[in-house]
């Protein structure tokens, strides 16, 4: 479908993660074949009021067949780019309403698996990418852009900068002990030393794609047992530092969030806390 080619052409040119592109991408395909299959692609692609209908059909095709609230509204947020490109602008269907629990982080036993598959890994690339994004927060778009140069590590101060962040936000994050060992052993024996060169590279890329990234993480999650994804390790970082005390707006620097809001999103109570309240109220015995 030309609809579909032209769009994937102009994703490419928007400041957006490849990984970002990829699920707008699969998104719309999804939604292209639907509308496609109902026989309403021409009017639906072309006219306001055939837009909304279809767009709030697609909704309801998406609930019934069991999506989250979460997957429903990033399809919706994919489709909207596509009217935009369109050049119809976004469609009159409104968001789920999202829970209000916080983002998903590992508990304290998949953490010490985790931790455990990471410290038995004798790959010093694998163990400082997976270290940055558990104690750093780091998304996987920022990992993969990081150059040598964006490291730092002396005696007196060790951080990574994060030069284009999400929103184009620029911020220095510190870096803990753990993690500035697993990078110094990585810089040494990776024989990458122009500053200049991309943090991060494989045997056959100077540069680790972001698919590359996912697929090491996860990979220490099949180790250790659990569901991993590099959002994962990021809300667990931000979840321990909100838990453990630190200030909401220093939590929100680190995260790179523009909105406090955001960042509160951690100090909700998880899943597995509202289970266990309710499992209070089962009956003595």
């Amino acid at each position: 479908m030309s609809v579909l080619s032209d769009y994937e052409q102009h994703l490419s040119r928007l400041p957006l993660s490849k990984n970002t592109q990829r699920n707008y991408l699969a998104r719309v395909r999804k939604y292209l074949a639907w509308i496609e299959s109902s026989g309403e692609a021409p009017r639906a692609l072309s006219e306001g009021v055939a837009r909304d209908l279809a767009v709030r059909e697609y909704k309801q095709h998406l609930m019934l067949s069991g999506s989250t609230s979460s997957t429903v509204n990033s399809h919706l947020c994919a489709i909207d780019s596509l009217y935009l490109f369109l050049g119809l602008g976004p469609a009159g269907a409104k968001r789920q309403e999202l829970p209000a629990l916080a983002p998903r982080a590992l508990d304290q036993e998949e953490l010490r698996r985790l931790l455990k598959a990471i410290a038995q890994t004798k790959s010093y690339r694998n163990k400082s990418i997976a270290l940055l994004m558990l104690h750093c927060g780091l998304r996987i778009s920022e990992v993969h852009s990081l150059l040598i140069s964006d490291v730092l590590l002396c005696a007196r101060k060790r951080e990574v900068t994060v030069r284009l962040g999400k929103g184009d936000k620029r911020r220095t994050i510190p870096i803990n002990a753990d993690t500035a060992e697993a990078l110094r052993d990585y810089l040494q024996t990776s024989k990458r030393t122009d500053p200049n060169l991309p943090l991060f590279g494989s045997r056959k890329t100077e540069r680790l794609s972001e698919a590359g990234i996912d697929h090491l993480i996860r990979q220490f999650g099949r180790e250790a047992g659990i569901e991993l994804s590099s959002h994962r390790l990021r809300h667990t970082c931000l979840t321990r530092l909100v838990r453990g005390g630190v200030d909401i707006v220093a939590v929100a620097s680190i995260a790179g969030h523009s909105r406090l809001e955001t960042t509160r999103r951690y100090t909700l109570p998880s899943a597995e806390v509202m289970i266990s309240a309710m499992e209070q109220l089962n009956s003595p015995r």
